[in-house]
C-alpha cells in the first residue's frame, strides 16, 4: 500500500508538471499567433525575424500537443492507481467470502461510535458448532452457508448497522441510535432467520447460533465494547447456546474465574504439577491386589486436588490429552518396577478417542518406558461410544492387537445400549459407582447390578465394581459373580511413594486392608465421589 502511494504521488507531481508546462505552452501559442498569424493572413512576406517566428509557433504547437497527450496519459494512470488503491482498500477491509466488513473495519467504526458518545448496540453472533457443518459437508457447503447467514443479518439490520464477519464462524453488527428492545427484537429475528436450512447441492445444512449483545454507551473504548460482547456471547454459550443474552458484571466476574483457571492449568502442566496416585484393585474372591488404577492429581498452591476439580478445564482448553499421556508416562514408569503380576489401569477421555494416533502414541510410551503391553488396561467410558463407532472400535481394535486390555468404565450411566456392548471387543465391564453405593438398599438397583452381571456373563466377560464401601456390598457383589472391585472399603488412591512402600511390606496375598483404607469405610460412613456431569471425573 505504501509503495503504491509512492507511486501515484510521482505521477500526480509528472502530471502537475506536464499540465503546467502545456499551459505555459498554450500562452506562448497566443502570444506568438498575435504576431505571426495577422502577417500570414495578408498574404504577405514575413522577415527574417518573423520567419524564426513562425519556426517556434509550430514548435510550439507541437509541444501543445505532445503536453495534452502526455498529461491524458498521467491522468489515465493516475486513475488507475486511484482505482487500484480503492480496490486494495476494500480487500483489506472487508471479507472475501461474505462480502461483509472485516474486523479491523468493524474496530474503526466502533471506535468512532464510542469517540462520538453514540447510543446503539453491539451484536455477536457465533454460530453454534459450524465446523461439523465443514467436517460433514465440505468446505464449499460451509462457505454458501456463512454467505447465506450474511445476507440474513444485512437484511434484519437496521439501517446504518455496520455489518462485519469478524472471524470464521463469528459476526458482528453495529446498531446505532437504536433502544436496547429494538436491539433485541433484531437478535430474536436473527436467530429465527437461521431456522430455516440452506439447500446447496441436495444438501441442507441446519445452523443455530448465540448471540451477546452489549450497550454501546456503557463503554469509553471499542476494546471494552468488543470484550462486553464477548462476555454475553460466553453468556448465551453457557445457557445452552441458540439463544441471545445481555452483558451482565457478574458473567464477567466468571468468565474472568474459568480463565484464570485455563491459565493456572496450563502453568502447571508446563511445571509438571500433575501426578499419578493409584489406588488398587481387589480380587473379590482372595481379597489380593490385582493391580492399580491410576489416578490424575494436581500439587497446587491450594493443596492437593482430585480430578473432579479440573477434568473440564483440561477438556475445555484442548490439554485432556497432554494431561493423560504426562499422567501415564509417570504410571508406567513407576508400574515397571511392580511385581509382574499386578496391572496398571487407567482411563482415556471420549476426547482423545477421536485421535487417529491414540494406538501409535500409547505404543510409543510402552517402548520408552520398558512397560509390557500385556499389563497395561486402558478405561473407556461409554461416552466414547458416541463418538465415530467404526473410529472408536478400529481404535479399540489397535490397542488390541499391542496386547493391551480394554475396560468398559462406568457402565449403566446411560449411553451405551446393549447392542453396542455385545458388539465392542472389549475385555471387562466395570460398573458405574452410582449404583453400587445404593445396590443394598434399594431392590430396583440390585436388579439392574444383576442384569449387568447377567450380560458380562453371557458376553463372557469379567466384571469389576467401583466405589465398593462396605462389606455388605462386597458380598453382594461376590453373589452376582462380580470378579473385582475398587473403593474405599479397600484402600483410597494413594502416591507411587505409598505404593511402593507398601509393596516392600506386604509379601502375602491378603495385604489389601493395610493400603490407605479410609477408617470408616466398613461403616459405609464416606458417601460416593461426586461426578462432573457426564465426564468421567474418577481418574
Amino acid at each position: 500500500m505504501a509503495r503504491l502511494k509512492s507511486k501515484a504521488v510521482k505521477l500526480a507531481s509528472s502530471h502537475i508538471i506536464t499540465t503546467c508546462a502545456t499551459l505555459a505552452a498554450i500562452l506562448l501559442f497566443v502570444g506568438l499567433g498575435s504576431q505571426v498569424l495577422p502577417i500570414a493572413a495578408t498574404g504577405g512576406s514575413l522577415p527574417y525575424s518573423s520567419g524564426v517566428l513562425r519556426v517556434a509557433f509550430i514548435l510550439n504547437i507541437a509541444i501543445i500537443l505532445f503536453g495534452w497527450r502526455r498529461a491524458k496519459d498521467l491522468r489515465q494512470a493516475l486513475d488507475a492507481y486511484d482505482a487500484a488503491e480503492s480496490t486494495a482498500h476494500r480487500n483489506a477491509n472487508t471479507d472475501s467470502i461474505t462480502g461483509l466488513w472485516n474486523r479491523r473495519e468493524l474496530m474503526r467504526v466502533v471506535a468512532e461510535a464510542v469517540e462520538a458518545r453514540q447510543s446503539g448496540v453491539l451484536l455477536l453472533l457465533d454460530l453454534d458448532h459450524f465446523k461439523r457443518i465443514n467436517d460433514l459437508h465440505g468446505h464449499f457447503v460451509g462457505d454458501e452457508l456463512l454467505r447465506s447467514v450474511a445476507e440474513r443479518l444485512t437484511s434484519i439490520a437496521p439501517p446504518d448497522s455496520c455489518c462485519a464477519r469478524i472471524g470464521g464462524d463469528e459476526f458482528a453488527v453495529l446498531m446505532v441510535n437504536v433502544s436496547e428492545s429494538q436491539a433485541q427484537a433484531a437478535a430474536e429475528a436473527v436467530l429465527e432467520s437461521l431456522k430455516t436450512p440452506l439447500s446447496v447441492d441436495n444438501v441442507q445444512a441446519h445452523a443455530s447460533g448465540s448471540i451477546g449483545l452489549a450497550p454501546l454507551q456503557r463503554c469509553s473504548s471499542g476494546e471494552l465494547l468488543m470484550r462486553h460482547a464477548d462476555v454475553a456471547l460466553y453468556g448465551a454459550k453457557r445457557a445452552g447456546r441458540n439463544c441471545f443474552a445481555w452483558f451482565d458484571a457478574k458473567t464477567e466476574r466468571e468468565l474472568a474465574h474459568r480463565l484464570r483457571q485455563e491459565e493456572d492449568f496450563r502453568r502447571a502442566l508446563e511445571n509438571g504439577e500433575f501426578v499419578p496416585f493409584f489406588q488398587p484393585l481387589i480380587d473379590l474372591e482372595t481379597r489380593e491386589v490385582v493391580g492399580f488404577e491410576a489416578l490424575a492429581r494436581w500439587n497446587s498452591s491450594r493443596g492437593l486436588l482430585e480430578a473432579e476439580e479440573f477434568i473440564e478445564v483440561a477438556e475445555r482448553t484442548g490439554l485432556i490429552g497432554p494431561l493423560t499421556f504426562s499422567i501415564l508416562e509417570q504410571s508406567l514408569q513407576e508400574a515397571r518396577n511392580w511385581p509382574t503380576r499386578l496391572k496398571l489401569a487407567i482411563n482415556i477421555s471420549p476426547v482423545q478417542f477421536r485421535d487417529l494416533r491414540l494406538a501409535e502414541q500409547i505404543a510409543k510410551l510402552l517402548t520408552q518406558t520398558g512397560f509390557p503391553a500385556g499389563r497395561l488396561e486402558i478405561e473407556i467410558t461409554e461416552g466414547s461410544l458416541l463418538e465415530d463407532r467404526d473410529q472408536v472400535i478400529a481404535t479399540i481394535t489397535s490397542l488390541k492387537n499391542l496386547g493391551m486390555s480394554i475396560s468398559l468404565d462406568d457402565f449403566g450411566t446411560g449411553y451405551a445400549s446393549l447392542a453396542q456392548v455385545r458388539t465392542l471387543p472389549i475385555d471387562r465391564i466395570k460398573i458405574d459407582k452410582s449404583f453400587i453405593n445404593t445396590m443394598v438398599k434399594s431392590d430396583q438397583t440390585a436388579a439392574i447390578v444383576g442384569t449387568i452381571a447377567s450380560l458380562g456373563h453371557s458376553l463372557q466377560v469379567p466384571l469389576t465394581a467401583e466405589g465398593v464401601e462396605s462389606e455388605q456390598i462386597r458380598e453382594a457383589l461376590k453373589e452376582v459373580g462380580c470378579s473385582e472391585a475398587q473403593g474405599w472399603l479397600f484402600g483410597r488412591a494413594v502416591s507411587a511413594d505409598a505404593v511402593r512402600v507398601f509393596l516392600s511390606r506386604n509379601k502375602s496375598p491378603d495385604f489389601s486392608n493395610s493400603l490407605g483404607r479410609h477408617p470408616s469405610a466398613a461403616e459405609d460412613s464416606r458417601p460416593a465421589a461426586k461426578k462432573v456431569g457426564r465426564r468421567n471425573s474418577k481418574w
